[in-house]
């Protein structure tokens, strides 16, 4: 049996491997993230993975659903992150809609409940990041 362009690119995900990762996309891929932020080219992919894994120690994801109708592939996740600072998000919905080329892949857009940056998430030490700026409390 055939491996997926979306199982391809999990495992390379969950091995926090921008270079591997990267690799899978054309040239001129684009990427729509979770919290809405967009890269184009391989370059500003490996740019937007590299600060994403640079914020987590692990990351997993298991497809629920997976469909392959005409030149799209579209699954439902569920992901798992451990933070550095050991936070967890375990089961966290996504959906991921992925078209794929002759070289690799052209679009990837993923989608879950509205999020902000991994970076804005509150880690319990009072104030907050806002656009990624620490804001102290008052």
């Amino acid at each position: 049996m055939t491996v997926s362009p979306i199982e391809q690119l999990l495992e390379a995900l969950d091995k926090l491997d921008v270079d591997a990762t990267v690799a899978q996309f054309a040239s001129g891929g684009r990427l729509l993230s979770v919290d809405g932020r967009r890269a184009e080219g391989q370059e500003a992919i490996g740019e937007f993975l590299g600060e994403l894994f640079a914020q987590v120690r692990s990351m997993s994801h298991r497809i629920i659903a997976a469909w392959n109708p005409a030149e799209v592939w579209i699954a439902e996740v569920e992901a798992s992150y451990e933070f550095q600072d050991r936070l967890r998000m375990d089961a966290v919905p996504r959906a991921l809609v992925l078209h794929r080329g002759a070289d690799g892949i052209t679009e990837l857009n993923v989608y879950g409940a509205n999020e902000r940056e991994f970076a804005d998430r509150n880690t319990g030490s009072g104030g907050m990041r806002i656009g990624g700026r620490w804001m102290p409390p008052l």
